[in-house]
């Protein structure tokens, strides 16, 4: 048999994350095996464990991977929140709803990292990296709401600015969290704005 590439194993190992992430974000983390996983990238059983060698180990790797898209929508609204830092809050914050309602790929890491399912140890043990990755987003809201207040298009006091952040956030993952028990309550498209909107009306 014929020794693998390094590239090829790098593909046998991206193919493994990808296929974890789906299994697991559908069945369950402590749920589904890691079988599952490697039928479902279609490599033996043993290919897996040359990788990774338990479900830990292939969940902290899959958490290294895979994200929210917190960053990528700060860094798309940090200009405009030099001239106007409420639209940009908003942009942020619709951006953000837009992708995880709407990319099956992120509503697979809201799932499996940040809708409270710690039953499987492995999902558990990361808890501090994922507060981590909401404090990113708590961060970015914060600095949107510091430069509206620099701009006084809000009320808020410099103490209220990292309280208000943390509200908007939970606000922001409960929206997520009920598309995903009940999505036809909410429609990113005709609700979206409007929650947005009469949030941040009452700064």
């Amino acid at each position: 048999m014929a020794r693998r590439t390094p590239q090829e194993a790098e593909q046998t190992r991206q193919a493994l994350l990808m296929a974890a992430l789906e299994v697991f974000s559908q069945r369950g983390a402590a749920t589904a095996t890691l079988k599952d996983v490697a039928t479902h990238a279609g490599v033996t059983h043993g290919a897996l464990y040359w990788h990774f060698k338990n479900r830990d180990a292939l969940l902290e790797a899959l958490f290294q991977r895979v994200s929210l898209p917190f960053d990528r929508h700060y860094l798309e609204q940090l200009q405009a929140s030099r001239q106007q830092a409420l639209n940009a809050l908003e942009g942020y914050l619709l951006g953000l709803l837009r992708e995880i309602t709407g990319d099956a790929q992120a509503q697979q890491v809201y799932q499996l990292f940040y809708a409270g399912n710690d039953s499987c140890a492995g999902v558990a043990a990361l808890a501090q990296q994922r507060q981590r990755a909401l404090n990113q987003g708590v961060g970015h809201i914060h600095y949107f709401l510091k430069q509206a207040r620099k701009q006084q298009l809000v009320g808020l006091k410099k103490s209220q600015l990292e309280p208000m952040a943390k509200s908007i956030c939970c606000l922001l993952l409960g929206v997520v969290q009920s598309l995903l028990l009940a999505p036809e309550l909410f429609s990113c498209r005709e609700q979206g704005s409007l929650l947005v909107r009469s949030c941040l009306r009452g700064l």
